[in-house]
């Protein structure tokens, strides 16, 4: 598999409920050191008793992109649209992630949402 397909599946496992409702599935997919500049604007830091997950919400990951940093640090960007069922909005951001590998298993290090209009 390429690493753009890998990246590529790595972040639609992130944005599933089940992972996002998991610490122990999370732990296997950021790093303990992982950091995101939330949509928000908020800096998050990661806490591994965290999780992410939210009711009635589903993502598209649109014009996925990944590049390679290093023979172990991928640079992933796309846009994504968080649909919200209860009222059937849509709030669109273009994402970023660094993708780290550690003992043959590739960790996210970094995240960044930017809200788009």
């Amino acid at each position: 598999m390429k690493y753009e397909e890998l990246i590529l599946n790595l972040e639609n496992e992130l944005l599933k409920p089940e992972i996002r409702k998991s610490t122990e599935k999370l732990r296997e997919l950021l790093s303990e050191d992982f950091i995101e500049y939330c949509s928000s604007g908020v800096i998050y830091n990661y806490n591994i008793d965290d999780t992410f997950y939210e009711e009635n919400v589903e993502f598209k990951i649109i014009d996925f992109n990944s590049r390679k940093l290093s023979n172990d640090c991928i640079l992933a960007t796309y846009k994504i649209n968080k649909i919200y069922h209860n009222d059937n909005t849509v709030k669109s951001s273009l994402r970023s992630s660094i993708w780290k590998l550690y003992d043959n298993k590739w960790k996210m290090i970094f995240h960044q949402g930017t809200m788009v209009k």
